[in-house]
């Protein structure tokens, strides 16, 4: 049996509004969900590497199962990151995926990647979880540079759901993305960022994916 795991998006957590309405309907098809806390009590000092981590020590738990992960903005991007190495990852389910993390931060930032070590080690952004600006270091764009080089051609099951009106990630990263790689489905739809407005709709497009490629029960169902 598949294991899922859900991934939330930057300055968010496990009990965000999409995580929760996943893991209401996971819960009805009778299917695990597991949704860690990316930024594990520590958002200040979050990094790309112990996010991955701590998604790759959930995967190590069960070295004989099958997983799919399922990701939202910057989770996508952990999540496509992490299965271009793990082998037991057999598809992605991916919502406004940040891809091109690093440059679109240096561009918001107006700063340049290749100088970071004469930038504030300290900026403040907002968190809708506290609903607050918070200190974030800025190791997490030093560290975001490392994994750049990683090419993210594994050829497995990707589909993306991507808002037309989305003004964090712009969805022609996503068109660019899906255009390269012809084994991953894009959907626009008309929303923003969030994708709130049609979040039923979603969860159950990502229901339908996994059935399609044999990862969900056919009887499996909302």
């Amino acid at each position: 049996m598949t294991e899922f795991i859900y991934l939330h998006g930057f300055a968010s957590g496990p009990s965000s509004k999409k995580a929760c309405v996943f893991k209401s309907h996971f819960e009805k098809a009778r299917l695990s969900l597991t949704i860690p806390d990316l930024q594990q009590g520590d958002f200040e000092n979050l990094t790309l590497t112990k996010q991955i981590s701590l998604v790759q020590a959930i995967l190590d738990k069960k070295p004989d199962a099958d997983f799919a992960l399922i990701g939202s903005s910057m989770g996508a991007y952990i999540a496509t990151l992490v299965a271009e190495t793990r082998k037991e990852i057999k598809a992605l389910y991916l919502m406004a995926p940040g891809f091109n993390f690093l440059n679109r931060w240096m561009e918001n930032l107006g700063w340049d990647k290749n100088c970071l070590a004469g930038t504030p080690d300290l900026i403040r952004v907002f968190h809708y979880s506290y609903n607050a600006d918070v200190n974030l270091k800025t190791g997490l764009f030093r560290d975001a540079a490392n994994w750049e080089s990683l090419t993210l051609t594994r050829n497995i099951p990707i589909r993306i759901v991507h808002g037309l009106h989305d003004e964090t990630v712009n969805i022609q990263e996503s068109r660019d993305f899906a255009t390269l790689r012809p084994w991953c489905q894009l959907k626009e739809l008309d929303s923003d960022h969030g994708l709130l407005s049609h979040i039923d709709w979603i969860v159950e497009d990502c229901m339908k994916f996994f059935r399609s490629i044999s990862l969900v029960n056919g009887k499996s169902s909302f």
